[in-house]
């Protein structure tokens, strides 16, 4: 991920700068022919107080307005004057030291802060105002700007302002370029910009402007504009405009809005002198029909991330004063065409992330003012050689990645450019490790990820290596050892990464170079102890992102590592450490990542864990650990995953997980000696995705309110990001299944198997709809097989097997259309199997053995002998009673009919009353029974 935050922040770095270029070329307000800085020249007093009170408002850290001092302001930083009169022109104070991807928010040391002063307002001549890249996100943009009527340049990008534009910006009449960008501004109503009627340059990236529906018509307004940037408004465009009045614009960029039914609008076609034009990331579908057919001085032109297919890229190649060109990540089908080799002023193109194939074109190999060419991530096949990239001496940036390519040159293959960035991901460059490559003396970053590379790291890329920012050669079957030489001196990086991941390395791990930011050597055969410094040598204090999982390292995690605290990912699992895990590593205060899992790690675990509060994950299961878990765990608030499955710890299970560790998903606790009950504070833990206490030694009852847990109920995710690349184990289907941390955000599952659990399996289980596991096998639960169960439509996987639940198999266990696991083998389950949907695949009779009642497929025994005949000779199927059900029916039959008797009797004999009546009633009906009797014999004579 922090190459990735890396990436953006270079890309937004790298367009900041192209939105400025205009600024300085084209808004050359303030001039030299009209303010300088001088030395000689008196400035106005009122001026200079204004200026003084200014910097009293300012927060300095950096002491940048050191020079405001004295007398003559004009020689102020950041002061030009007029010469002939010494009024104040000009007031620069943009931060020129660049923002790091790696500062918190908008801070910065060299970064001006604090709040802005209306003395500003008595700069009656100012008419150059920049406090771009600067630090006031505590106050919006002051309303006093406004009435500097002589502005014609106001620049405040950057600079952290929040909050409503003030409208009173209106007033600036004379201004001629204002930048509001890369801010957190809004506006409901873009109707003062009418009266900027000199403006030419516009600039209001990522300023929202969802609420200002007729935002577009008010900018329409403004007929000497040329530059207009609505970048990431979220600005609504209309597909009509009834007239097009900025029909000046060279510079438009409409990247990431929102476009109506995806439409390109008409209106497009009007802007004829368009030179550079963005349309980037808004998911346009339609064909554009001739809208490039009059765009004749088009340079750059960006349609990326969108639907458009391959007869949009046809209808470009007559633009023939195209230098950019970026079409990648569209629907792009089809073989490249040939023609957009005819296209000789082309510097870059991209087209990567289509659905490209066949081979790339022989003439697109001409294009010999190329510098950047990407057509990764498609299915073009070939073998490109030497021949291919003979004419390519500009290139600077070439990315082939994810493709059927092959790279087939020489050993002593000289390349005629010097490339900067190199992606040749999952292509074939090997099996010969590239020794073109050492003739490459400008590579920022290499990714050679899964390249079919098996040959030992030469020597000299230890050393080319070392002056690359970002390397990537994982995924191959390199040998040898990469960092066995000395610690290296700082490059010209501040940080560097290399991953040699999943490759054969060997060898021991005993320095690493002091400006390494990220090292992942995973998976390899690395030995040793991690990190053993000798006498004089220091940790890398750029260090963030440490993994060295799956190796061989043996030894115990030596108290060197936690020098690095800097350190926030450190995975040393799946190796042969002993020892106890070190109380220093609590003062790794922004780790948010610890991963010591599969080891032979012994002791307790330590209370300074407690300390790590930005910890978002912490693997310590398949360990040798003991004891209860420290008290200071609780302090853990930002704790998504939990491990400490596998080892030998003894305690219950704290009511603190569920009440402070209110951001869990992924709790883990199989295989220990947690005793007690399982506590309902569980069930605060809304956020919970997988839950496993299994193998343990807990009692008591399921608790009835696991129905709150919401990701278990709901399909909502739950409002959390995965942001490591973990992977997480636990068990499905009887099996240990291994989760990366993509698939877990589709996981629901709950193991409370092993353990010495009692009661009845409660009906709030089954309103967990989203559960995909479900296994209480192997406790104590009586009763019957909830009839609801068939509501849990997602399972796949059901266990309640080695319990005592009785009662027939309810016949909604057919409705699990997902369910490919099931046993409920070893209970004292009756009646015959339900038959139907999912359930006729599941044909081993295993999972129902041990339930002698039970009949049915796929077992061998019918249910014919539990069936009974009826009155109409068909079968009347008694599913809800077994044979032991009907022994105890005509067991009671006989007692009930003696006691009946006897009771009758006793009255008669005892009471006199009764008995005469039952006698006189016994004979009149024998005297009618008599007299019938006769009656018929003389008829029938």
């Amino acid at each position: 991920m922090e190459h990735h935050l890396l990436c953006a922040s270079s890309s937004l770095l790298l367009l900041f700068l192209f939105s400025s270029i205009p600024v300085t070329n084209q808004f050359t307000f303030g001039s030299s022919k009209q303010a300088h800085n001088y030395a000689n020249v008196s400035c106005i007093e009122n001026e200079r107080q204004a200026l003084l009170q200014f910097k009293h408002g300012l927060i300095d850290e950096s002491n940048r307005l050191s020079s405001w001092i004295g007398e003559g302001c004009c020689s102020w930083e950041g002061i030009s004057c007029r010469r002939t009169t010494g009024s104040v022109l000009k007031l620069d104070l943009r931060n020129t030291v660049p923002l790091y991807s790696y500062d918190v928010g908008y801070h910065c040391t060299n970064c001006l802060g604090g709040q802005l002063s209306p003395s500003l307002v008595n700069l009656t001549n100012l008419r150059y105002l920049d406090l771009s890249v600067n630090n006031f996100s505590t106050f919006q943009v002051p309303a006093f700007l406004g009435l500097l009527k002589n502005l014609r340049y106001l620049n405040l990008s950057r600079a952290g302002f929040g909050g409503e534009i003030p409208h009173h910006l209106g007033n600036l009449s004379h201004l001629r370029y204002l930048n509001l960008g890369w801010n957190r501004l809004r506006t409901k109503d873009l109707g003062w910009v009418a009266g900027l009627s000199s403006l030419e340059g516009l600039v209001m990236f990522n300023v929202n402007l969802t609420a200002a529906r007729d935002g577009l018509q008010s900018i329409n307004m403004l007929p000497s504009l040329t530059t207009l940037d609505l970048n990431r408004c979220g600005l609504f465009i209309h597909p009509h405009l009834s007239h097009v009045n900025f029909t000046s614009l060279a510079s438009l960029d409409l990247g990431e809005n929102n476009f109506n039914n995806y439409m390109v609008p008409p209106w497009l076609h009007n802007l004829t002198g368009l030179h550079d034009f963005r349309l980037g990331d808004n998911d346009l579908s339609n064909p554009i029909h001739g809208l490039f057919d009059q765009m004749t001085s088009l340079v750059h032109l960006d349609l990326s991330l969108n639907r458009f297919d391959i007869s949009t890229l046809k209808s470009l190649c007559n633009a023939s004063s195209l230098t950019y060109l970026d079409l990648r990540g569209n629907n792009v089908q089809g073989s490249i065409p040939s023609e957009i080799g005819q296209l000789p002023k082309l510097t870059s193109l991209s087209l990567s992330f289509n659905k490209l194939n066949g081979t790339i074109p022989t003439n697109l190999w001409q294009l010999t003012k190329l510098q950047a060419f990407d057509v990764g991530d498609n299915s073009l096949t070939g073998v490109l050689s030497e021949d291919h990239f003979a004419k390519l001496r500009e290139l600077k940036s070439l990315g082939l990645s994810v493709n059927s390519l092959a790279l087939n040159v020489s050993s002593s293959w000289v390349p005629p450019f010097q490339l900067h960035e190199i992606q040749m991901r999952s292509i074939i460059v090997g099996p010969r490790f590239p020794a073109w490559l050492r003739t490459q003396k400008e590579v920022e970053e290499l990714d050679m990820r899964n390249a079919s590379i098996s040959d030992a790291i030469p020597s000299w890329f230890r050393v080319l290596c070392h002056n690359i920012e970002s390397v990537d050669l994982s995924s191959n079957s390199l040998t040898g050892n990469p960092l066995e030489s000395k610690q290296h001196r700082p490059s010209r990086y501040r940080y560097r990464r290399l991953s040699l991941s999943s490759n054969k390395l060997t060898g021991s791990l005993k320095s690493l170079p002091l400006d390494i930011s990220y090292l992942d050597l995973s998976h390899n055969f690395l030995t040793g102890h991690i990190l053993q410094l000798e006498v004089g040598q220091t940790i890398v204090p750029a260090l963030s992102s440490l993994l060295l999982n799956d190796n061989r390292f043996t030894g115990t995690i030596l108290e060197d590592l936690c020098k690095s605290e800097n350190l926030s990912e450190l995975d040393l699992s799946n190796n042969l450490l002993s020892g106890r895990v070190p109380l220093c590593l609590g003062n790794l205060r922004e780790l948010w990542v610890l991963n010591l899992a599969n080891n032979s790690l012994s002791g307790q675990i330590p209370s300074s864990l407690g300390n790590l509060r930005r910890l978002d994950a912490l693997h310590l299961n398949g360990n040798k650990l003991v004891g209860k878990l420290p008290t200071s765990m609780q302090h853990l608030r930002n704790l998504q995953t939990l491990d400490l499955g596998d080892n030998g710890l003894k305690d219950i299970i704290p009511a603190w997980i569920g009440e402070r560790l209110s951001n869990l998903w992924f709790l883990r606790f199989q295989s220990n000696n947690f005793h007690g009950p399982i506590s309902d504070t569980l069930c605060q833990l809304s956020r919970l995705r997988v839950l496993n206490l299994a193998h343990n030694n807990l009692s008591g009852f399921i608790p009835r309110c696991f129905n709150n847990i919401t990701t278990m109920v709901s399909s909502q995710d739950g409002g959390f990001a995965i942001e490591s690349q973990q992977n997480l184990q636990d068990i499905k289907g009887g099996r240990e299944v291994e989760y990366d941390a993509w698939s877990l955000l589709f996981v629901r599952s709950v193991s409370l198997s092993a353990n010495n659990l009692v009661g009845e399996i409660p009906d709030e289980i089954m309103e967990l709809v989203q559960l995909q596991v479900l296994n209480l096998s192997q406790n104590h639960l009586t009763g019957r097989i909830p009839k609801k169960i068939g509501n849990l439509k997602q399972l796949e996987t059901l266990d309640l097997s080695m319990n005592a639940l009785f009662g027939a198999i309810p016949e909604s266990l057919s409705d699990l259309y997902s369910l490919n696991s099931l046993n409920l083998s070893h209970n004292k389950l009756s009646g015959p199997i339900p038959s139907g949907n999912q359930l006729q695949t599941l044909t081993d009779p295993s999972i129902y053995e041990g339930n002698s009642g039970l009949c049915g497929k796929p077992l061998p025994n019918s249910c014919w002998e539990h069936k009974l005949p009826t009155k109409n000779g068909l079968i009347d199927e008694d599913e809800g009673h077994s044979e032991s059900d009907w022994s105890w029916f005509y067991a009671g039959v006989g007692p009930g009919f003696a006691v009946g008797l006897l009771g009758v009797l006793g009255i008669v004999l005892f009471k006199k009353s009764w008995r005469h009546a039952y006698f006189k009633f016994i004979e009149s009906a024998c005297d009618k029974i008599w007299v019938k009797n006769t009656r018929l014999r003389r008829k029938f004579r």
